[in-house]
């Protein structure tokens, strides 16, 4: 080999490599099929070997193909990495969290991150609609739900859902100071977008005959049940405050397999990921854990 590859024909191979198609590479790379399959076609001519097989449905990488991408892949993001330092130096660093996640768990702690990193800005969007990371600046995101959550993503699990019926003590009063959840036909129902309470109807029966009271975030449905209107199924994790203040009760605890609190975020931002947000993440929900 006399000369060396280019920078953009390496990173039309990870993608090509990765997505093992080259039309779905010109889609993420924004370039034309043809414009992708010349670049690999000059890779390989550079290169002096062969990178894929080409096959009718796709793209298969070669034994030295699978090996250069193996390579390639961290090199790349340490590029990555460090371009995003030189060029959002001066950049706060955007956190997209869901509403009730900001609300109920993530503004009391905010004093302290800035204390734990003094020289970072950070931007919070509290938003529902998992951040699609190009167009609209977001750095990482905090979602509720199970993985995959999108091509191309990196997640890690911040801390289980721990789902927990509960209710305030002056509605559990005016049961009895019982509540009998073999038959909730009697009660109040507060739900959110999640719809959480459909997920149980065969562990929680009676739902169908119970009175609804709907909310759009989870956090207003918390704050319906601690004002005494009804029972809510909610995470352990956005209503610890209340819990410790006594200001609800748990009525049951239930099983949710691998749900949980992600952070996500492009597979390029792991190391920042590992530097900045999960050491100081972890540290704050290892109690939730």
């Amino acid at each position: 080999m006399t000369r060396k590859p280019k920078l953009d024909s390496l990173r039309v191979f990870e993608v090509a490599a990765r997505r093992g198609n080259f039309r779905l590479a010109a889609e993420e790379l924004h370039l034309t099929q043809s414009a992708v399959a010349q670049r690999i076609r000059q890779l390989e001519a550079t290169l002096g070997v062969a990178l894929f097989v080409r096959e009718p449905r796709g793209l298969t990488p070669t034994e030295v193909g699978r090996r250069y991408l193996t390579d390639l892949q961290p090199a790349l993001a340490m590029i990555d990495e460090a371009t995003r330092r030189v060029a959002w130096q001066d950049r706060p660093l955007t956190l997209s969290v869901t509403p009730s996640f900001a609300a109920k768990w993530l503004m009391p702690r905010l004093g302290d991150f800035r204390e734990a990193h003094p020289g970072l800005d950070l931007k919070l969007e509290a938003s529902e609609r998992l951040a699609d990371f190009v167009t609209d600046g977001v750095d990482f995101a905090i979602r509720q739900g199970r993985p995959p959550f999108g091509e191309g993503l990196h997640h890690e699990r911040l801390t289980r859902l721990n789902l927990c019926v509960l209710c305030s003590p002056a509605y559990l009063a005016r049961q009895g100071g019982a509540i009998d959840l073999s038959d909730l036909s009697a009660q109040t129902l507060s739900d959110d977008v999640h719809g959480l309470w459909q997920r149980f109807t065969t562990q929680l029966p009676g739902q169908a005959q119970a009175r609804r009271l709907r909310f759009s975030h989870t956090s207003l449905a918390i704050d319906a049940a601690l004002s005494g209107q009804g029972i809510v199924l909610a995470p352990r994790l956005l209503v610890a405050q209340h819990l410790a203040r006594e200001e609800l009760a748990v009525l049951a605890a239930l099983p949710d397999d691998d749900e949980g609190f992600y952070l996500v975020f492009p597979e390029a931002r792991l190391e920042e990921a590992r530097r900045v947000l999960l050491p100081w993440l972890s540290a704050q929900l290892d109690p939730a854990r």
